[in-house]
């Protein structure tokens, strides 16, 4: 199926006119209507007051002669009757006794006209029926001819509504005329209006031609006072961002620079080590001075791995399949499952843990958060030389905090704000301790980034360091 390509001048255009003609469409029909009513209204409301004339002037006119009996009567005056009223009123009058038999007619035509406004008459009820009849509408008005509460018949008036017609039509065409030129004046009021923003986003669509083509010096000015305006302002901050952010890429490229030469000189120290001792073993005869170099590639070794798994772990942080699962999780479930499994580092060094947990729910990554707790207490493992650690969970504001506190040798204070940069170490700026290569909290400060959370350092040089890793409260 082909789609219809629009230009958004078009578009508005159509959009105004589409609920301009609705709306014309609408007053029309319900005025047109509204006057109908009005007119027939009228008509019936003069048909009624004339009726009590007309019930009176039979009334008086039959008691006048009172030998004969009141239906025959009324029967024989009938045509005198009838002729009288037409000639009052100058329209069609009919007559009718108590069966529904025609008793006089002014106009003399096979048309009787015959409804059940006459049925509900010589039932004793006014009643009116509304008929087009050789394309003019008449009221068919029937009242009840009454003596001494005896109904001796009805009187029909057939009322023309022409004048009533006459006057709808004419709003019918006056209505037509102002309905077209509304929507004439609509539809080049919408084509002025249009241009007045279809104008300004043609120069926002060349301009961003220009940004895209690498052209980020290109401003827009446009003083138009409405949204259009705060677009083009929008859309010059956005160019100078890019702008800048190109410029940062530059600067972020020669930092990866940077890094990949520690990263390749960390890579160097094990494998020399390890090429160095395994040269050296098949010179070697003592058993101990083989055990010993053995000892030393594995250390070297593991070294090695434990460096490139973490590298493996810091270059998906910066690409789109590092994901992290959110889901519902008790933290303080995910903390018990994460000591049991550093509990024999913890019993080997007779680290005492004091927990002071609560539960809570939280919408976390459960794998990503155990890892980030457990990197903490392995550096508070390593490095601390603490023999107890603390571990609370505290509700602050909008926030779920999990404390870990040691009672270690603390961080000098000029290296707190250094902690998260990538192969940083504490004991010496920008070198590395044969045990760590300084990996470890710029993932986990990655992983609570993606879980919408943070995580914090304090310590106070030879009495604790506390790390907080900072939750944001399940709604």
């Amino acid at each position: 199926m082909n789609r219809i390509n629009l230009k958004i001048r078009t578009k508005i255009m159509l959009m105004n006119m589409g609920i301009l003609i609705p709306v014309i469409i609408f007053i029309y029909i319900i005025t047109i209507n509204n006057l109908y009513s009005n007119v027939i209204k009228s008509a019936i409301d003069f048909l009624t007051k004339e009726s009590y004339s007309t019930q009176l002037y039979i009334s008086n006119y039959i008691e006048k002669d009172k030998k004969i009996e009141a239906e025959a009567n009324f029967a024989k005056k009938a045509p005198l009757i009838n002729t009288y009223l037409s000639n009052k009123l100058r329209f069609r009058i009919q007559m009718y006794d108590k069966t529904g038999e025609s008793l006089a007619d002014s106009v003399m035509n096979s048309v009787s006209l015959y409804d059940e406004d006459i049925t509900n008459a010589i039932k004793g009820n006014k009643a009116y029926v509304v008929k087009k009849v050789d394309g003019h509408i008449y009221v068919l008005f029937s009242s009840p001819v009454l003596l001494e509460d005896t109904t001796l018949g009805c009187v029909r008036y057939v009322y023309p509504v022409d004048g009533g017609q006459e006057l709808i039509n004419n709003m019918f065409m006056i209505m037509g005329i102002i309905g077209f030129i509304s929507i004439i004046i609509s539809w080049i009021l919408s084509k002025l209006f249009s241009g007045n923003i279809a104008e300004p986003i043609k120069k926002l669509k060349a301009l961003s031609e220009k940004v895209a083509a690498g052209e980020y010096e290109n401003k827009i000015e446009i003083k138009s006072g409405d949204e259009i305006e705060d677009l083009a302002e929008t859309f010059n901050i956005m160019s100078e961002s890019i702008k800048t952010y190109t410029e940062t890429l530059k600067e972020e490229k020669q930092k990866q620079k940077d890094f990949l030469d520690n990263v390749t000189h960390e890579f160097k120290t094990p494998l020399t080590a390890i090429i160095g001792y395994s040269e050296l073993i098949p010179r070697l005869e003592d058993r101990d001075d083989i055990e010993e170099s053995l000892d030393y590639i594995k250390k070297e070794g593991e070294r090695l791995l434990k460096l490139v798994e973490e590298l493996l772990d810091l270059s998906k942080l910066g690409k789109t399949e590092f994901n992290v699962e959110m889901a519902n999780n008790n933290l303080k479930e995910v903390v018990e499952e994460t000591l049991s499994i550093i509990q024999p580092r913890l019993d080997k060094y007779d680290i005492e843990v004091i927990k002071e947990l609560v539960d809570v729910n939280l919408f976390i990554d459960r794998d990503k958060t155990k890892q980030v707790i457990l990197n903490v207490l392995d550096n508070a493992i390593k490095y601390s030389e603490c023999t107890s650690i603390i571990i609370k969970i505290d509700i602050k504001d909008d926030n779920i905090i999990l404390n870990i506190i040691d009672d270690g040798i603390g961080i000098e204070k000029q290296h707190l704000d250094n902690l998260f940069q990538p192969i940083y170490r504490v004991n010496k700026i920008n070198c590395r301790n044969k045990n760590g290569n300084g990996l470890g909290l710029p993932i986990c400060k990655e992983i609570m980034k993606k879980q919408e959370g943070s995580i914090e350092i304090y310590s106070e040089e030879k009495k604790w360091t506390s790390v907080k890793i900072i939750f944001k409260e399940l709604v």
